[in-house]
């Protein structure tokens, strides 16, 4: 198991906090080895409860910022070049996590073809994910952290 006071500062003192959030968790995490510079970054690799647990979530601190991951199309970055006016980078990549696995947010990627287009982040509203538009000859992949939203629009 990761000897959490072996981290960096940064990495630490996320990682306190992450764990206090989702203590089972901990098993998961493990210094970042494909981190050539910081080698006391963390990677947490939470497998998916849905489906057969491939491409589930993960959560790095290289960089000194917050790299919250999900599937093999989509990450989004929490820390000194983020545009948010709310300097606790930290607290607001936990509250995304948090989110993401109550299923109050979704993944959508589009595709066309065999072509990744892009991803983005849809938040839940009253129990059903909001239509999407997408343009003629593009399909869509919903994806959410347990299964509930997961469908593929074409």
């Amino acid at each position: 198991m990761l000897d959490v006071s072996r981290l960096n500062d940064h990495s630490r003192e996320f990682a306190q906090r992450l764990f206090r959030e989702f203590p089972g968790w901990l098993r998961h995490a493990r210094f970042d080895p494909y981190e050539e510079f910081e080698k006391e970054a963390l990677l947490v690799e939470v497998p998916r409860p849905a489906a057969d647990g491939r491409h589930g979530l993960f959560i790095t601190t290289s960089e000194w910022e917050v790299s919250v991951g999900f599937g093999a199309n989509f990450h989004t970055r929490f820390g000194v070049g983020d545009q948010s006016e709310d300097p606790d980078f930290h607290g607001r990549a936990i509250a995304f996590v948090r989110d993401f696995v109550d299923e109050h947010l979704v993944l959508v990627t589009a595709w066309e073809k065999d072509e990744w287009l892009g991803a983005w982040t849809v938040r839940v509203a009253e129990g059903k994910v909001p239509e999407q538009d997408k343009e003629d000859g593009v399909s869509l992949r919903i994806r959410s952290w347990k299964g509930t939203y997961d469908r593929d629009v074409t």
